[in-house]
Parts: structure tokens; C-alpha cells; sequence
């Protein structure tokens, strides 16, 4: 059978492929020399952003770089240092802060720390000698030796004391028995409440 198509069906409306529709524009006109710009009288400025407190101010367009300075050293700069000295300090700026101005504050001390720690590092790292005990000598050896002898010795001697005497028990128990017949004791438990009364 092949590949399937979508049947077509005449349709009497058709105008052709789709254009917008074109209106007259009375104030189109094409711009022969795009490079040369009117005078701007005007700056917008379209920014998005979810911080508070964006200003724009004293808005300069130059294209004299020497001019441009000037302006902002005379304007800028001066209103920049006025609102720095009017904006409150932050109580805590976080530790990392915190510890930076103290750092500031205290160059000798954090100084003589830095080298202490870099010397005992040094020290602890390279200098000092190695934590590996020394091997014992033959006489150390020797008498370790005859040490772990005498105590397995006597692990040996207490083992045996203790088998004899676990052998006399049953025979001294057997002859006990024999002597004094014990009499059987009842367990007590739910099922035998009733039984003594009988």
C-alpha cells in the first residue's frame, strides 16, 4: 500500500499562504545614514532586579574621557563619601569579619602567632626524632622470655589444682547424698494451689 497522506479536500476560501496583514505607516521613513545620531536629550534606563535601594544620578554622556573624569571627581566622589559616612555599621558583620579587623588591629601579635605555629609545625614535621621504640636488647629479651615461662607455669599449676579439686566435688556430693536422703520439694505454681489442702 505505501506511505499514508492525509486526503485533501477542495476548500473555495482560499486565499493563499498566510501575511500579516499590512497597514499604512505615515511616519515610516528609511534612514539613510544610521551613524549620525540627533542630539540626546533623554537616558532610560531598564533594569530588572529584586534589590531595594538602586539610584541612578548625575547621568553624563561624553566623548571626551578628560571631561568625564572631572565631572565625576567633582560630583561623584564627593556624594560617594557622604554616603559612606551616613550608612550605619553593621553590630555583626559575622566572624570572618570580626576576626579580619582584629587581625588589622593586631598585626604584631597575629604575627608572632603565625611564626610559632609555622616553627612548632616545622619542628613536630622534620626536626624531632623518630617515635619508633627502640628493639630491646638480648639481656631484656632473655628475661621477658623466662617472665611469659613462669606465668604460663603457673596458668598451668592453677588449671590443674582446679581439675582435681572439680573431680573431688562429685565424689564428696555421691557420699552426702548417701548419708542424708533429701526430701523432694514441690514447685508452686498456679495448677498446684489446691493440692496441699488434699
Amino acid at each position: 500500500k505505501g506511505k499514508w497522506y492525509a486526503p485533501k479536500i477542495d476548500n473555495p476560501e482560499y486565499k493563499g499562504v498566510w501575511k500579516p496583514r499590512q497597514i499604512p505607516n505615515p511616519g515610516y521613513f528609511v534612514d539613510e545614514e544610521p551613524c549620525v545620531l540627533p542630539a540626546i536629550d533623554s537616558v532610560g534606563i531598564d533594569i530588572w532586579t529584586m534589590s531595594k535601594g538602586i539610584l541612578f544620578d548625575n547621568i553624563m554622556i561624553s566623548t571626551n574621557v578628560g571631561k568625564a573624569k572631572a565631572f565625576a571627581d567633582a560630583s561623584f566622589k564627593l556624594r560617594h563619601e557622604l554616603e559612606l559616612k551616613q550608612q550605619p555599621k553593621s553590630a555583626g558583620g559575622g566572624f570572618f569579619e570580626d576576626a579580619m579587623d582584629f587581625a588589622l588591629r593586631n598585626m604584631a601579635a597575629v604575627g608572632v602567632t603565625a611564626a610559632a605555629l609555622m616553627l612548632a609545625s616545622i619542628w613536630c614535621c622534620c626536626i624531632r626524632s623518630s617515635s619508633v621504640p627502640r628493639a630491646p636488647a638480648r639481656k631484656e629479651k632473655t628475661r621477658l622470655k623466662k617472665k611469659a615461662e613462669t606465668e604460663k607455669k603457673a596458668e598451668d599449676e592453677a588449671a590443674e589444682t582446679k581439675a582435681k579439686e572439680g573431680e573431688r566435688e562429685p565424689e564428696e556430693k555421691e557420699e552426702k547424698e548417701d548419708e542424708e536422703p533429701m526430701e523432694e520439694e514441690k514447685e508452686g505454681g498456679l495448677g498446684d494451689i489446691g493440692e496441699d489442702d488434699q
